[in-house]
């Protein structure tokens, strides 16, 4: 894990704008030569940025990025938050923390072995989508299992609908989609004794400006903010929002459980209705969506009766496979 000296950071704030900047001008900037200007340009294209240059005119990104800042993101969220350049995996970081506080989080501008469910890469280019991880504590292991996954993606979903405009729904448990397309995952971990409190660390994954380079990676259809509502994404600004309603979320759930978000999930629910099949390792079911109950357990009626399904290592498609 690395975070940027004031050098790197200054040369990034200034390219993220997408223009031409000449070595002379950021040589003057930061007092470095013009040749520790291209050495520093070196390190920053091995985390993946696509900076060319072009004799006479300077040094540009093809396009311009949105950095996160970490004065404003203490402004909205406080001091209870780490903000690195390049981590492994934000999961792993928080995993090390001594004594975390609830709400605590981790953000990273890339990370470069970030991972989905059941250990799926997730594609994590430098200053291009939201990354972060947060801690949270619950009194036992059994309430910690009955819903929290579900509450994760309704306050996800529930975050981007109401700063950018409604259109994100969810796939079962978290996933959260767009027409089809994913634009986020949401991986809960848990490390306690079976019988006491149990330590909850919950790793978010949003596409806010998939890179051209690095679309071929993803193995699935996708999307993200960008092309969803047609403008550039403040992450800053997305990050204060989402991490103010997860933390919000979580208060609420570790004091009356799942039971004030039902209505929510079942709303935001992009299969409710439709036939679907779930599938695990060794069978699938088919079945028609309706939604899940306030015990958190997913309702697939077949042949006329309704079956409780209870999560495990399941995933679930349209039964027409529209869905990855």
């Amino acid at each position: 894990m690395k975070r940027f000296d004031a050098a790197n950071q200054l040369l990034l704030d200034t390219l993220a704008d997408g223009h031409f900047h000449s070595g002379e001008e950021l040589g003057e900037q930061l007092s470095l030569s013009r040749a520790s200007v291209s050495k520093r340009m070196a390190e920053l294209r091995r985390l993946g940025l696509d900076i060319f240059s072009v004799k006479g005119r300077g040094y540009r990104l093809p396009y311009s990025i949105s950095l996160l800042n970490e004065k404003g993101l203490k402004a909205g969220l406080g001091e209870k938050l780490q903000l690195w350049s390049e981590v492994g995996s934000t999961n792993d970081i928080v995993k090390a923390i001594r004594e975390p506080a609830n709400g605590e989080v981790v953000l990273a501008e890339c990370q470069t072995a970030g991972r989905g469910r059941r250990g799926q890469l997730w594609v994590s280019p430098f200053g291009a989508h939201l990354y972060f991880s947060m801690f949270w504590q619950l009194d036992s292991r059994n309430a910690a299992l009955q819903g929290l996954s579900l509450v994760t993606g309704v306050a996800v979903a529930n975050a981007i609908n109401d700063l950018l405009g409604d259109g994100i729904r969810l796939k079962w448990p978290n996933d959260l989609y767009h027409n089809g397309r994913k634009l986020g995952g949401i991986l809960v971990e848990m490390v306690g004794q079976a019988n006491g409190p149990v330590n909850i660390i919950i790793g978010v994954g949003l596409n806010v400006a998939m890179p051209p380079e690095s679309a071929g990676r993803v193995g699935q259809p996708w999307t993200d903010m960008q092309q969803i509502y047609n403008r550039q994404i403040d992450r800053t600004e997305l990050a204060v929002q989402v991490i103010s309603r997860l933390r919000e979320a979580l208060g609420l759930f570790s004091e009356q459980g799942l039971a004030p978000f039902v209505d929510d999930w079942n709303r935001l629910d992009c299969f409710w209705g439709q036939a679907v099949v779930l599938k695990n390792e060794k069978s699938q079911q088919v079945g028609i969506c309706r939604g899940i109950e306030s015990d958190g357990a997913l309702l697939l009626e077949s042949a006329g009766q309704i079956n409780r399904i209870y999560g495990g290592e399941l995933s679930m498609r349209s039964h027409d496979n529209a869905f990855g």
